[in-house]
């Protein structure tokens, strides 16, 4: 595999990107008015550096949505929603399930932390909470921040402060992507 699989693509602007980000919150807000007491998640991936859609992006979207399913399956979770977009910020879905927010992100912790790709996965799950929208956290359900892909610190600080460069993390990323049978 050439060093090339997260260095060429479509590359959005960052207006594309705060857009996308907008409408997603109002998409997710607009999921629990429309499914009230249902659980809302949004899915995309932790792609790092500027390129956000690609044929090996979609690939590993699609890995995603595989074990969504399955996982949604083993853990006898109800949709009541599905929807998937390929935007130039990439790839992200959403769906609403019939159960608590706890419930679900404890299940979606399983495939973050035990699928191969895992670590390139961005679950995030959403319940209303009287009138907000609440993102439940990896600490309320027990678990730490998610640790960089490069070092042991949590991986917000890393990535905010850009800590590591994108070529790096770029090959951390297609180590990955060698143990995953699928891509």
């Amino acid at each position: 595999m050439g060093r090339k699989v997260f260095s060429e693509g479509v590359t959005p602007s960052l207006k594309e990107v705060l857009h996308t980000r907008e409408q997603r919150v109002l998409f997710q807000e607009k999921l629990l008015n429309l499914y009230p007491g249902e659980t809302v998640v949004s899915f995309k991936l932790n792609i790092p550096g500027p390129v956000k859609d690609n044929e090996a992006i979609r690939k590993i979207f699609s890995i995603l949505q595989e074990d969504l399913q399955s996982i949604v399956q083993e853990e006898g979770l109800q949709s009541s929603f599905e929807k998937v977009l390929f935007l130039s910020t990439g790839p992200e879905g959403f769906c609403v399930l019939k159960s608590s927010g706890v419930v679900v992100k404890t299940a979606l912790m399983i495939l973050e932390e035990e699928t191969p790709l895992g670590r390139l996965y961005d679950l995030d799950v959403h319940e209303r909470k009287v009138d907000l929208v609440h993102t439940i956290s990896r600490k309320e359900v027990g678990h730490k921040e998610r640790k960089c892909l490069l070092c042991s610190a949590p991986a917000k600080v890393c990535g905010r402060a850009r800590v590591h460069d994108v070529e790096s993390l770029h090959a951390a990323m297609e180590t990955m992507l060698e143990e995953e049978p699928r891509f």
